[in-house]
């Protein structure tokens, strides 16, 4: 008799699984530099990341899913040893409505990107400083370490609670956990408009340089992603910091606005993002009250056969790059180049420049110091795969 139950439930485990999904996906991505100004009369070259580091980045990832139950694994090497990706969770769906995360996550439900030209080459100067074009207008949500809710109570909305928590079976307080260190979002999507995203990002306590007494710091997202336009797409953020200016803890917190969109005409794509940092800090005037901004254009056309061209300009003023109004402390960058792309990768070559040392590699004088107006370029190729 046992052995007729042990088949019965062999049998049963076999036919659960004939309705699950196990996939692998892998990604990968690595720059050539293959001249570069290093400032010292030497043309320079190596190999590293989009965002720097060690490459190229080389990845598996591993997923398995079923109606009510899943998970995820990133594996990945940038030439320096296997590790752990973004993403080591498993996800529960006890109701059709709810869907439940516990592990390493980085989900990016609900994220505002605005990721073009450069952004996908070697991220210069202002193409990544302050926000950067990875949740441009709205930060990510399900990402971090701990236990994520998502909720789709009713049609069109969507409830995010990202709880974070240690996985080493370490403890951690109740209070500061849901009160001062969770993230919470909601997102209501409007039918041929848009949908509406707000978030509140609760902190720690901080106290502000100025003052002795310490106070909650939340902060406030609020978007908004118009899908009313046809062959656009808009999107408009804005981030609110319940204490505003600089902390005893090293941290400055001031308001943004930013806006990104893109708009496809037949082979060609045209690209826009702007950012204003309200009330940021000014270290040469020591005040609070300053105007940091950033803005770009781009554009990408198709030449058909796989073959494509991108061209990127950005530039970004000293108090949004380097919270100063000193002299060479803003930042102009630029980007064209060419790929040519097949169904599971690409290479491409390009030219990328930078003002005021915002290059890869710092520009110096005969003395082997720093020289803040120095005008870095390189030639980046491409490598880059999917599957």
């Amino acid at each position: 008799m046992k052995k007729v139950i042990t088949v019965a439930a062999l049998a049963a485990a076999v036919a659960g699984l004939a309705s699950a999904d196990i996939s692998f996906g892998s990604w990968g991505r690595g720059l050539w530099i293959t001249a570069a100004n290093s400032g010292d009369g030497d043309i320079v070259t190596d190999v590293h990341q989009s965002w720097g580091g060690d490459a190229p980045r080389t990845a598996l990832a591993v997923s398995g899913d079923s109606d009510n139950v899943g998970f995820k694994l990133d594996i990945h090497s940038n030439a320096s040893g296997i590790k752990q990706g973004d993403n080591a969770y498993i996800w529960v769906k006890p109701i059709d409505q709810v869907k439940l995360y516990m592990g390493n996550m980085d989900v990016n439900a609900l994220r505002g990107d605005v990721a073009y030209g450069l952004w996908n080459w070697d991220r210069l100067g202002c193409v990544d400083k302050r926000i950067g074009g990875e949740g441009w207008t709205f930060p990510a949500f399900v990402k971090g370490s701990g236990v994520s809710i998502q909720a789709t109570p009713v049609e069109g909305l969507t409830l995010v609670a990202d709880i974070p928590l240690n996985l080493d079976g370490t403890s951690k307080k109740f209070s500061d956990t849901y009160g001062r260190s969770a993230k919470y979002a909601a997102a209501y999507d409007i039918k041929d408009v848009g949908t509406f995203k707000l978030g509140l990002e609760t902190k720690a306590r901080a106290t502000k340089s100025d003052e002795d007494e310490s106070k909650e710091n939340v902060q406030i997202d609020v978007a908004f992603d118009v899908t009313a336009v046809e062959n656009a797409s808009i999107s408009v953020g804005a981030r609110i910091p319940t204490l505003n200016g600089a902390t005893k803890e090293g941290d400055y917190n001031n308001p943004y606005v930013t806006l990104g969109g893109s708009y496809k005409a037949d082979a060609l794509t045209a690209h826009l993002l702007a950012g204003v940092a309200i009330n940021a800090a000014d270290t040469k005037e020591n005040k609070d009250d300053a105007l940091g901004f950033s803005f770009g254009v781009g554009a990408d056309y198709d030449l058909g056969e796989g073959l494509g061209v991108f061209a990127d300009v950005r530039y970004a003023n000293g108090i949004w790059m380097n919270s100063t109004s000193a002299d060479n402390s803003d930042n102009l960058v630029f980007g064209l180049g060419v790929e040519k792309g097949w169904s599971n990768g690409k290479i491409g070559i390009a030219f990328e420049g930078s003002t005021n040392n915002n290059g890869r590699y710092t520009i110096t004088d005969d003395k082997n110091v720093a020289k803040a107006d120095a005008f870095a370029w390189e030639i980046p190729v491409k490598f880059e795969y999917w599957f």
